[in-house]
Formats: structure tokens, sequence, C-alpha cells
């Protein structure tokens, strides 16, 4: 059986997901960079960087009618203020919370197999 796909990408797929737990408007483009990003810290690179990556991932996701937000033009361009899901997208992000579980299980069983094998091999190296 394939694994299913999920029709969005990584990036969309993290917001989706931020948007639907922390629902009524909680995020603009800017908080949710930096949530999406821990590691960027506010006013610098790698935080302009997350910006305009956590914009183009809710652009696309707007674009279908899966978000909507207030838009609004600052220094770094077009933003959204209160993001929130529709009701597509509450379905989708349903969706991929479960298929991100999913996908986090096979991973953990994927990694106990190569331990597994590794363990193996070490020990017939000991032979």
């Amino acid at each position: 059986m394939a694994a299913e796909q999920s029709p969005i990408n990584h990036d969309e797929a993290d917001a989706l997901i931020e948007l639907y737990e922390f629902p009524n408007g909680t995020y603009n483009t800017y908080t949710l960079a930096l949530k999406l990003h821990p590691s960027a810290k506010a006013g610098t690179p790698k935080a302009h960087e997350a910006f305009l990556q956590t914009r183009e991932a809710t652009e696309q996701l707007i674009s279908p009618g899966l978000v909507q937000g207030e838009r609004a033009r600052g220094v770094d361009g077009v933003y959204f203020n209160a993001l929130k899901l529709t009701t597509r997208g509450e379905q989708l992000a349903i969706r991929e919370r479960t298929y991100a579980a999913k996908s986090e299980q096979e991973q953990k069983r994927a990694n106990g197999m190569q331990e597994l094998i590794n363990e193996l091999a070490t020990e017939r190296h000991k032979s």
C-alpha cells in the first residue's frame, strides 16, 4: 500500500496545523513566522527569511480558500493579520495532523529497525 501523500508542502502544513491548534485570529504573518521558526530572532536576516517563507506558505493557503486574513502592508511588503482557517482549511488541518502523526510513527519504526540492524551488525563483527 502506497504511503498517503500530503497535497500541500511542509511549510504550508506546519502553518495550517498551527492555525488549527490556536484558532480565532491569534496569529499574523510575523508572529506565525516566529512560532514556526523559533531559532529566528526578531530583527535578524534569519527572521526576515522566515517571514518570507511563512508569507509564501500563507498566500498558498489563502489562494485555494483554506485560510483567510486581513491583508496589510508593512516594511516587508504584504502580510496578513488575524489569520483564521476556513471550514475547508479546518478539514485539511485535521487530515494533516493525522498524516503528520502517521509519518512520525513510521519514522520511529524505521529508526528502531535501523538500530536493530546496527546492533546485529555490531554483534556479527564481534564474532
